[in-house]
């Protein structure tokens, strides 16, 4: 009787340390800025343009679509895996909306010195079927990784960020090898058709109307070009957007993939 009493003792002991260490790990992950964002730096990363204009483009899709995309740095992953800090992030923010689990976050760990960089992209189970865990590899390998070892945290971010978008939406399904017709390409073709269906029905007419004054020339129509506009128009701060409140309540169950560098 009295070593069973002993053992259980023991097995109070080891639940309480163990309750013990998961309550100090759970007070490393840091509580998301106030007033709420979506651009968390608290790695200092980026310059105050830099990050205004991500939380813009994120703000904005946001507002459209009630996914949240968070960006979260770091200097320290306290001893976590990226993957877990990432998913820790994603459940005690409750990052995305309670019934759609529309969440993600691109969680950065910065190089410094000798220690290498971390880089994960959680997704919330609402999101894991447009953003694989093999699109999210190729997200980091293709647009962030590459400029993440020059040091262009800003450049390789909002090009993630960006593709990110594009999948969840549906408008890029294609792999970068069928990527490369962009659409000043497209464009440039287009014009090019209607120049010679200009110039050849131009021809006609010269050919049919040869010697006829009367019914004129006329000039070459050529139609304008119009270059590709960005995404928002006169919002250049926050107040175009409406008012964002945090995480809405979304739930993460391990989709995604991470990198280091």
């Amino acid at each position: 009787m009295k070593q069973l009493n002993l053992k259980l003792f023991f097995q109070l002991l080891i639940l309480l340390i163990s309750g013990w260490n998961v309550s100090l790990h759970a007070q490393e992950i840091p509580e998301p800025m106030n007033p709420p964002r979506l651009v968390n730096d608290f790695a200092g990363i980026f310059s105050e343009e830099q990050k205004q204009d991500l939380e813009i483009i994120l703000r904005a899709y946001n507002d459209s679509t009630s996914t949240q995309i968070y960006v979260v740095t770091v200097n320290d992953l306290q001893g976590y895996p990226a993957s877990d800090f990432a998913f820790k992030l994603g459940e005690q923010w409750k990052i995305g909306q309670k019934g759609k689990n529309n969440g993600a976050v691109v969680l950065i760990k910065p190089k410094a010195g000798n220690s290498r960089g971390d880089l994960y992209i959680a997704t919330g189970y609402g999101l894991e079927e447009k953003l694989t865990d093999a699109r999210c590899g190729r997200i980091m390998d293709q647009y962030m990784i590459p400029y993440f070892r020059q040091s262009d945290y800003y450049s390789g971010t909002k090009a993630g960020v960006e593709v990110m978008m594009k999948y969840l939406s549906g408008q890029f399904k294609a792999e970068k090898k069928g990527d490369k017709m962009n659409t000043g390409g497209v464009i440039a073709f287009v014009i090019l058709i209607i120049l010679a269906i200009i110039i050849f029905s131009n021809i006609g007419k010269n050919g049919r109307n040869n010697g006829n004054s009367g019914r004129g020339g006329g000039g070459m129509f050529i139609p304008p070009i119009f270059g590709g506009g960005g995404r928002r128009s006169g919002n250049d701060d926050f107040g175009g957007f409406g008012g964002f409140g945090g995480g809405g309540g979304g739930s993460f169950g391990g989709g995604g993939g991470g990198r280091s560098w």
